[in-house]
C-alpha cells in the first residue's frame, strides 16, 4: 500500500482468549489505477479472515497482491462475485470454524450469489486431502505461500478453469512480506520476523503446518518496519511461533532477537514496540538489557508457559521444569523494572490431573501474572498427546479453564484498581461514541484490555498518543481523562 493512499481505519476488534473473525472491510481503488488481469472494473472480492495475528498478515498480503492487480475488495459477500476465506486449522474448533464458513460460502455459490470460492492457508496446507474430499465444490485451495499468485489464481476461477496445487506462489522462507493492505488501525501492525517453529510440543501441529524455523535476514526486517512506520504506523508487534527463536536458523554468530529488537526501535519515528509469543526456555537475556535501554520498547513481553507441573511440561515435551520457568519470569520481573508479563496455559493436558491443576492455580494465585489467557485441551491427529488417553473429560477440562479464568479475574481487577490515579500514555486505536479507545503499553492490541478516555469533542483519532489520568477501573478496561497539559503526539 502506498503512503499516499487512505488507510482504513477499522473498530478495534475485542477478543479475549478466542481467535477472532472478521470480513474485511472495502477498499477504495486509487484514482487511474489500472487493472492488470481483469478487464472489467466491477470485479469484486470478499476476503473472510480467521485465525491469529500471524494469518493476518497473510490476510493482508493477499489484500495486496490483488489490490496490486486492480481488484475492488468488499466487506460484503453478498456483493463479491468470489469470495477468498483465509482459514485456521490450529486445533479441532478452528478447523469446524473454517469448515462452516466454506459450507456457508458454497451455499451462496448455489444460489448464485458467488461465481466462485477460493480456500487458502492452513486448512489446506494441512488437511488438503480432507477438505478437498468434502467440498469438491470449492474452485481452488492454495496452501500457505507468499501468495504471489492469487490474483492470477482468482482470474482462472472466473473463466471456470481448475487451479493446480501450489498455484498460489512461492513457499514462504524468511522474505520480506508481500504487499500489504493493513486491516489494522493506523496506531500499530503487527510484523512476523520469522516463519515456523522447532519445537516439537506434544499438543501442537504448527510445525506441521508452518515448517521449522526460518527467520528474515536483520536488514530485510528492518526495512520493512521502516516501511509501516512510513505508512504512519505507531506501534510494530511482533508476532512469530516463537518469537525468541528469531535468527537461530542463521548459526553461530548470526543475529538473534535482542539484535532485531534493537535495530528495529532505532527505527525512527517507530513509538512503540512490543514482542509477542516468547518462550521461556534459553531466554536471550541480552533482550531485558535492551528493554531497558530502549523506552520506545515496551515493558512487556507474553511469554506462554502453558504449565508449572515439571512432569505436565515434560508431557507436553515443552522443555525445562517448574524451577526453570519460576527463574526465568523472576529473573524478567528483576531486570526490567515494572514490565507486564502475560502468559497462556493449557488445561486438560495427557497427565494433568487434580494435583497438577491444583498446583497449577495456587502457583498462578501467588505468581499474579498481569496477563493471562488459558485453554482447554485439544487431542490433534498426529501429535504424540493426540492419541493419549491419561486426559480428563473435554467437560472438565473447560471447567478447569472456567476456575483459572475467574481467579485471573480477580487478580486482573486489584492490578487495574491499582492503576486509579495514574498518569500513563496511552496510544489510541479508534473511538466508540464520546470515548476514544486507547491502549497503554502494558495492553497488547486484540487480547488485553482498553482505556476508555474521555472525548466527547472527538478531538482524538486512531494513532494519537497522550498522556491521561485513570479514574476508575471497570472490569478488563480502565476510564481515564486527558491531562490537561497533554496534547496528542
Amino acid at each position: 500500500m502506498s503512503t499516499a493512499e487512505p488507510r482504513p481505519l477499522s473498530r478495534t476488534r475485542r477478543v479475549r482468549f478466542r481467535p477472532y473473525n472478521v470480513v474485511f472491510p472495502a477498499r477504495r481503488q486509487a484514482p487511474g489505477h489500472r487493472r492488470a488481469l481483469m478487464p472489467s472494473a466491477d470485479i469484486r472480492i470478499a476476503l473472510v479472515h480467521l485465525g491469529c495475528a500471524r494469518n493476518l498478515i497473510d490476510s493482508e498480503t493477499i489484500l495486496g497482491r490483488l489490490g496490486a492487480q486492480g481488484y475492488a475488495v468488499t466487506g460484503d459477500v453478498a456483493q463479491a462475485d468470489v469470495a477468498v476465506l483465509n482459514t485456521c486449522s490450529f486445533i479441532g474448533p478452528a478447523r469446524a470454524e473454517s469448515e462452516r464458513w466454506i459450507r456457508d460460502l458454497l451455499a451462496a455459490k448455489r444460489r448464485r450469489q458467488l461465481r466462485g470460492v477460493v480456500v487458502v492457508g492452513c486448512l489446506p496446507q494441512k488437511f488438503r486431502a480432507d477438505v478437498e474430499r468434502k467440498f469438491p465444490q470449492v474452485d481452488a485451495f492454495l496452501g500457505l505461500s507468499d501468495y504471489s499468485n492469487i490474483a492470477r489464481v482468482v482470474e482462472e476461477v472466473l473463466k471456470g478453469r481448475k487451479v493446480r496445487d501450489g498455484a498460489g506462489g512461492r513457499a514462504v522462507q524468511g522474505q520480506v512480506e508481500g504487499p500489504r493492505w493493513l486491516q489494522t488501525p493506523r496506531s500499530y501492525a503487527y510484523m512476523r520476523p520469522s516463519n515456523g517453529c522447532d519445537h516439537d510440543c506434544a499438543f501442537c501441529i504448527i510445525p506441521a503446518i508452518r515448517g521449522r524455523q526460518r527467520s528474515k535476514p536483520l536488514e530485510v526486517a528492518v526495512a520493512e518496519a521502516q516501511s509501516l512506520v512510513a505508512q504512519g504506523v505507531r506501534e510494530i508487534v511482533l508476532v512469530a511461533e516463537d518469537s525468541t527463536g528469531y535468527g537461530t536458523d542463521f548459526g553461530p554468530g548470526g543475529p538473534r532477537l535482542p539484535d532485531l529488537v534493537e535495530a528495529m526501535a532505532a527505527v525512527e519515528g517507530l513509538r512503540w514496540l512490543r514482542v509477542m509469543y516468547a518462550y521461556p526456555n534459553a531466554f536471550p537475556w541480552r533482550l531485558a538489557q535492551v528493554m531497558r535501554a530502549w523506552p520506545n520498547v515496551v515493558p512487556y513481553l507474553d511469554i506462554p508457559i502453558q504449565h508449572i507441573s515439571t512432569p505436565v511440561l515434560r508431557r507436553m515435551r515443552r522443555g525445562g521444569s517448574r524451577d526453570s520457568v519460576e527463574r526465568t519470569l523472576l529473573r524478567l520481573r528483576q531486570e526490567v523494572p515494572g514490565i507486564t508479563l502475560r502468559t497462556t496455559v493449557l488445561l486438560g493436558h495427557p497427565g494433568e490431573g487434580v494435583e497438577e491443576f491444583e498446583q497449577l492455580l495456587q502457583w498462578l494465585a501467588e505468581f499474579r501474572f498481569e496477563r493471562l489467557g488459558a485453554f482447554a485441551f485439544s487431542p490433534e491427529a498426529g501429535t504424540p498427546a493426540g492419541a493419549d488417553p491419561e486426559r480428563c473429560s473435554a467437560d472438565e477440562a473447560q471447567e478447569r479453564v472456567r476456575r483459572v479464568l475467574e481467579q485471573q479475574a480477580r487478580i486482573h481487577a486489584e492490578h487495574q484498581r491499582a492503576r486509579v490515579g495514574r498518569v500513563v500514555e496511552v496510544l489510541v486505536d479508534g473511538r466508540e461514541r464520546a470515548d476514544a479507545l486507547a491502549r497503554t503499553q502494558a495492553d497488547a492490541p486484540e487480547v488485553d484490555g482498553l482505556v476508555r478516555v474521555a472525548d466527547a469533542a472527538g478531538t482524538l483519532t486512531a494513532g494519537d498518543l497522550l498522556s491521561v489520568r485513570v479514574t476508575a477501573a471497570e472490569g478488563y478496561d480502565l476510564r481515564a481523562e486527558p491531562c490537561l497539559s497533554s496534547a496528542p503526539a
